[in-house]
């Protein structure tokens, strides 16, 4: 993908021409969109949410700084200031699983039994994440759910690398500490602290 074009579509769609915004809109919605739900964890509020940020997009297109390589970071940006916004509206909220770090912290075995704790775990996982403060839980889902790299989450929340490795390593780090505490760990899968 030309990430230069970027720019030129937004020099389009600002000059009246719809269709370059669709192939913004087209080129993007996905993964502004599984960023969206990862937070917000409900799909029609992330649809909504979705719709929501690409109608500040448009409407907010001359604040585009031209200079850059893609507009993929400000897209992103405004998504997940929407999702923080209504994620603080309306608590508590649930998650349908967190499937990658679970798998971390135990074996996939396919028996009934496997499955039940590892949805068990998967709701103790997704419980610690949401009491993360919301600096923390963002870089977790954009490193576990959105499989970005640290640069990438650096790009999109405009943070210094630095401060993205560090929240990562102290989001992990409180992570274990909530979830090493989940007397649901210890009675499923004897997980405790030694």
């Amino acid at each position: 993908m030309d990430e230069r074009h970027d720019v030129e579509l937004v020099i389009r769609a600002l000059a009246g021409e719809m269709e370059a915004f669709e192939a913004l809109y087209h080129r993007y919605s996905g993964s502004v969109f599984r960023t969206i739900q990862a937070i917000v964890r409900d799909r029609p509020v992330a649809e909504d949410l979705l719709q929501e940020t690409f109608v500040r997009a448009y409407r907010s297109l001359d604040q585009v700084d031209q200079s850059v390589d893609s507009i993929a970071p400000w897209l992103h940006r405004i998504g997940i200031n929407l999702s923080y916004s209504r994620v603080m509206k309306r608590r508590p909220l649930t998650f349908s699983g967190f499937e990658v770090m679970a798998q971390a912290l135990i074996s996939p075995l396919i028996s009934p039994e496997r499955m039940a704790e590892r949805s068990e775990l998967q709701r103790a996982v997704w419980d610690a994440v949401e009491q993360l403060n919301d600096k923390y839980r963002v870089v977790i889902v954009l490193y576990y759910v959105q499989d970005l790299s640290v640069n990438e989450i650096a790009e999109r929340l405009d943070l210094p690398l630095g401060t993205v490795k560090s929240r990562l390593y102290y989001a992990r780090k409180l992570l274990r500490a909530l979830i090493e505490t989940d007397q649901r760990l210890v009675q499923v899968v004897g997980y405790a602290t030694s």
